[in-house]
């Protein structure tokens, strides 16, 4: 069976109450917020790079959608750089604090609350 058309697949999300973002594979988003601020993964992220200042809590609650999987990734930073997890966020404990760049957590959303994120993977540099 062939994969459904693009206007199948946009028509299937709105009638599933999904949202209507573009989708695409490999869709990668960054961020450089301040000291202490969070960094808020974008709801269509399939990748989101991290310049860290200080400590930034990773916020996915943009990002909650049943089997959304986010691969967040550390790229340096200034200040003792650390990409930290909220355990609140996740089925169990969430990865640990990502501390050094080329570190990456990967999670998966099971479904589609802010509390139902799962470890997938975990890498480093």
């Amino acid at each position: 069976m062939p994969a459904p058309t693009t206007n199948a697949a946009i028509r299937d999300r709105y009638e599933s109450g999904l949202s209507l973002n573009d989708g695409a594979p490999d869709n990668v988003g960054t961020d450089a917020p301040a000291n202490a601020a969070d960094t808020v993964v974008g709801e269509d992220a399939d990748v989101h790079v991290v310049t860290a200042d200080g400590t930034n809590t990773v916020d996915l609650t943009n990002a909650e959608e049943a089997g959304r999987e986010v691969t967040v990734v550390h790229d340096g930073g200034a200040n003792t750089p650390t990409v930290a997890f909220d355990d609140a966020d996740f089925v169990g404990t969430g990865p640990a604090n990502m501390t050094s760049a080329g570190a990456t957590a990967t999670v998966k959303n099971v479904d589609g609350t802010a509390s139902g994120w799962v470890v997938i993977a975990t890498g480093g540099a």
